[in-house]
């Protein structure tokens, strides 16, 4: 069977997809993607919208497949679920051409693509940061951030978003300003995003606000303040004894969140605890606290 026989037969809706068939959109050269594009575009809505889910699961558990030539096709999907699936898809494409496609995607005319398109976009600002990037593309990345931060126009899930990827910017007053005013906003949503940019940021100014939310109400508040000590590395050591008592929390995600955090804290205290939780009879908290030891043993070589 050829290729684009293969390609014809994912568009029909009287049979069920699987992962065999699907790899074959893996790994496409630019003709193979140029017959894909063409098929594509005929398929049915639910059916791109079935695929583009497929393969991103298919992605996660076989790094040998490369879908990053359809999902960069797939920017352009006429439907805006596809097209924030295939932002999702892309999140180990460390190309400057695909950031500059994201920063596009902040003017696209769903809120969800614009959401996604800034949520990949903080992965940019942590490598023009870490010196991974051009000077020019860290420059155009952090613009699109502030702008899209303070843009009135913005939804608010999207205005929150550029502010979790301005934390990166910690040496920019506009970009931590720009956190000071979220963590002030009446949203708590977008508070969890301002304590979420603290942790990135790593500037001591912060931490007492971090230190504080450990301890709030909110469980989403807590979560984002236990992954934000995490963010800190070892500087989070001294809000320890704070932070342990949520490994024991009752939601689970915060729990797992805190035991993250240990794992990137490090220290004799930490190692502790994460002993003891390895041996947990609660198998998320066991599995965590094994990651995190595992984490802690390779910065320890």
């Amino acid at each position: 069977m050829s290729f684009e026989e293969q390609i014809a037969q994912l568009s029909d809706l009287s049979k069920p997809l699987s992962h065999n068939e699907l790899r074959i959109l893996a790994n496409l050269g630019p003709e193979s993607l140029k017959i894909f594009w063409q098929a594509w575009r005929q398929f049915p809505g639910e059916r791109r919208i079935t695929i583009i889910h497929d393969i991103n699961a298919l992605a996660e558990d076989n790094v040998d497949l490369d879908f990053r030539p359809v999902f960069r096709a797939c920017l352009g999907d006429s439907d805006p679920e596809v097209r924030a699936s295939a932002v999702a898809g892309l999140w180990e494409d460390a190309s400057e051409g695909t950031m500059d496609r994201l920063i596009r995607l902040i003017d696209d005319d769903s809120g969800a693509v614009r959401e996604a398109a800034v949520v990949a976009l903080a992965a940019f600002a942590y490598r023009g940061e870490v010196g991974e990037m051009s000077s020019a593309a860290t420059q155009r990345v952090y613009g699109a951030l502030l702008r899209t931060a303070t843009d009135p126009e913005q939804p608010i899930d999207v205005r929150r978003r550029a502010v979790e990827g301005l934390g990166y910017f910690a040496g920019s007053k506009d970009a931590q300003a720009e956190i000071g005013r979220a963590y002030a906003h009446p949203e708590l949503t977008v508070r969890e995003s301002a304590v979420l940019a603290m942790g990135r940021s790593m500037r001591p100014t912060w931490f007492p606000y971090i230190e504080r939310e450990l301890k709030s109400p909110s469980p989403a508040m807590r979560y984002e303040a236990a992954r934000a000590v995490g963010e800190l590395g070892e500087d989070g050591q001294p809000m320890l004894p704070s932070l342990l008592p949520l490994v024991d929390d009752d939601d689970g995600e915060i729990s797992t969140a805190a035991i993250w955090s240990l794992g990137q804290v490090g220290g004799p205290s930490a190692k502790r605890v994460l002993q003891r939780l390895a041996k947990s009879k609660d198998e998320a908290r066991r599995t965590a606290a094994t990651e995190a030891l595992e984490e802690l043993s390779l910065g320890e070589l």
